[in-house]
């Protein structure tokens, strides 16, 4: 059948296994559900989830709040939505109403497997085991530990438990109840166990045997194959021994009372491989405080939990005997150990310890073993003197195997553990040497930082010394410079200006007498020639004199060249277009002497009645400009001609600093001298 839904036709589901078959994306769209059903379990009185089953499966609906109080076998109309649910797909009820009163839902005969797969999850079903024990998790709530084959399932009772355990215990019973189990976060089944609403959902079908009257059987001979035994597959067991160890989990370790001889399986051999008593690790239901050396009665379920049988869910039957009975620990060698036959016995070993570390419960020490795993656990017991790695230990402990390997058709231990009874089970024969791998290790990495650091140090020495060498050799180099230089300046002082400075008094002396007005102006024009080449001398004296690495004004050295040159006949002129950087001693001296080398050129040779020196910055070069308006050049005599040496010591100048100089005819007639300094 179908709704009217926005104009499109919705399906609505009418039996428990379409619901079931929901996929939880599906389901969580809110499919539409009209339903009948009949009530097969009821998680709570007054709220709660209600499951339900027709004939073609469970499922579930959940009604807030609950109006109508609803019983076990109502035949119920459920209307609703779907919705995912924690594992399959339910019903959120809009409405539902009881149809009538009836019989509970014919339970389905299940095994472990169904339960497991969840093939009638959320259904009656009705399951036949062996009771193993009962516990309270809660008030008014009570679980029954069932027995399903080899598997154990919880049976949660909402009710207490009964006033007499026993009949329940070892009995065979039939649970009827409804298929659940712990769900994770991926929808998954982590295991399955039933809801039942009180005890009258379990039966006795077959009454357990009485404790008392179970016969004694030594623990060598448990699981073993025996065709008389087999009906009785599943039941409890009696044995006696001697107690070995216990631990306040309830895990109690006894040793046979008597050796039984292990027969070999090949008739080879001619005597038995093993005379020793068995040893047998029992779980008690109610942990008992119990002594080693005692001899100890219990009956509990057979169980091969690791390498070997093991009674789990057991009780002791009477009192313990304080018996003076042995219950010494048996010397072994790691060889004893990978036979297998020592497991859960008391055993003495003495090993190296290759590390230790803490564990939530204790210490766990890692021993030396060649061929299998071995390890041992200390209980927490406050303070210990914790061995160090290296160390001879004695151990005192139950022999367990971890974990074992087939080889053919038989079983060999793959590693093992020893669960040491407390810190005196513990020894230290011989402590290690001081020299351990891990000191070894540290002093060699010690030996190799300090040799490291050595490297470094010689390294960066001679750096340090080296960069101290180059700048001796740099302030040496120029102390030699200035000294040199400072020679020099006192050679041109003391003889070619002392030199002109007595021809400049001859030519004053000689123009005061009487001369003609020819040989007057000669006169004058030598002394004025004199002067500026006394000034030219003063001017280099002071430039040697200078530090190299001082600075100097350039533009104040130009006009200074600007203004002696300047006559009638030659206008000299100087334009400076700042900001001008900052120029060393040699670099400014350079550039002064091109600048007056050009100008002589002009006085010489170009007939020009103006000169113009320009200083400027452009394109991150320092330009220097000396133009005239003269006749102009031949730019191919700027590369030297026999007797003149100007143009060529401009170009040894600029190659001195780094800069060029170019020739260029200026239209329509004159001479333009332009060098360039890279900034």
């Amino acid at each position: 059948m179908g709704l009217a839904l926005g104009g499109q036709a919705q399906e609505v589901l009418t039996r428990a296994a379409e619901v079931r078959a929901l996929s939880p994306d599906r389901a969580l769209t809110g499919v539409p559900v009209d339903l009948q059903a009949v009530v097969g379990f009821i998680e709570a009185p007054v709220s709660g989830t209600i499951f339900i089953q027709d004939e073609t499966g469970g499922t579930f609906f959940r009604a807030s709040p609950r109006t109508i109080p609803l019983r076990v076998g109502d035949r119920v109309h459920v209307k609703g939505q779907s919705l995912p649910g924690l594992y399959l797909a339910g019903i959120v009820a809009d409405s539902y109403e009881v149809l009538g009163a009836g019989e509970p839902p014919v339970p389905a005969v299940a095994g472990y497997e169904d339960l497991a797969t969840g093939r009638f999850h959320y259904q009656r079903v009705q399951v036949e085991g062996i009771g193993r024990r009962l516990s309270v998790p809660e008030e008014n709530r009570s679980v029954l530990h069932l027995s399903l084959g080899s598997r154990v399932v919880e049976v949660r009772v909402d009710a207490p438990l009964p006033d007499n355990l026993e009949p329940w215990v070892d009995a065979r019973l039939q649970v009827t109840g409804l298929a659940a189990g712990g769900i994770n976060d991926r929808r998954q089944l982590v295991f399955p166990y039933l809801r039942v609403s009180d005890w009258s959902d379990v039966k006795i079908l077959k009454d357990a045997p009485a404790v008392e009257a179970l016969a004694t059987i030594p623990a060598a001979r448990l699981l073993r194959f025996d065709p008389g035994r087999i009906q009785d597959f599943g039941h409890r067991v009696r044995t006696e021994g001697i107690v070995l160890a216990s631990f306040p989990d309830g895990q109690v370790f006894i040793r046979d009372l008597a050796a039984e001889a292990m027969v070999p399986s090949s008739p080879e051999p001619e005597t038995a491989v093993n005379t020793r008593p068995a040893a047998l690790a029992v779980r008690l239901v109610r942990p008992l405080p119990l002594r080693s050396g005692q001899r100890l009665d219990v009956a509990g379920f057979p169980n091969m939990e690791g390498f070997s049988a093991s009674l789990t869910d057991a009780v002791v039957v009477g009192n313990p005997v304080d018996e003076a009975h042995d219950a010494s620990p048996v010397e072994v060698s790691l060889a004893d150990i990978r036979e297998g036959a020592l497991d859960a016995d008391l055993v003495r070993l003495e090993t190296e310890l290759v590390d230790v570390f803490r564990t939530g419960s204790g210490w766990e020490l890692r021993l030396a073993s060649a061929d299998m795993p071995l390890r041992a656990l200390v209980p927490d017991v406050g303070e210990m003197d914790v061995p160090r790695q290296g160390s001879l230990l004695r151990l005192t402990g139950i022999c367990r195997v971890d974990s074992s390997t087939d080889k053919g058709f038989r079983s060999r231990p793959e590693s093992a553990v020893l669960l040491l009874r407390n810190a005196d089970d513990l020894k230290v024969l011989r402590a290690p040497s001081w020299w351990t791998a891990e000191r070894l290790l540290g002093v060699i990495g010690l030996l190799l930082a300090v040799v490291a650091g050595g490297l470094l140090w010689i390294t960066l020495l001679r750096r340090q010394v080296s960069k101290q060498g180059e700048a001796l050799r740099h302030r040496i180099s120029h102390e030699a410079a200035l000294e040199e230089r400072q020679r020099i300046a006192r050679e041109f002082h003391d003889t070619l200006e002392q030199e002109l400075a007595g021809l400049s008094l001859r030519l004053d002396a000689a123009v005061t007498r009487p001369l003609e007005p020819k040989a007057k102006q000669l006169m004058d024009t030598s002394r004025h020639l004199v002067s500026r080449i006394q000034t030219e001398a003063r001017n280099l004296v002071a430039d040697l004199r200078a530090d190299p690495d001082s600075v100097t004004d350039l533009p104040a050295a130009l006009q200074e060249l600007a203004d002696r040159t300047r006559s009638e006949e030659l206008s000299v002129t100087v334009h400076v277009e700042p900001p001008l950087p900052t120029l060393l001693v040699h670099v400014a001296h350079h550039l002064r002497m091109i600048a007056q080398e050009a100008v002589t050129n002009v006085l010489k040779h170009a007939q020009a009645s103006s000169v113009s020196l320009a200083l400027r910055v452009e394109a991150g070069q320092l330009s220097l400009i000396i133009s005239d308006d003269g006749q102009g050049l031949d730019t191919s005599a700027t590369h030297g001609q026999s007797g003149h040496f100007g143009c060529m010591g401009i170009r040894e100048r600029c190659l001195r600093i780094g800069a060029e100089a170019e020739w260029l005819n200026v239209t329509p007639h004159g001479t333009e001298v332009r060098v360039t300094l890279p900034l």
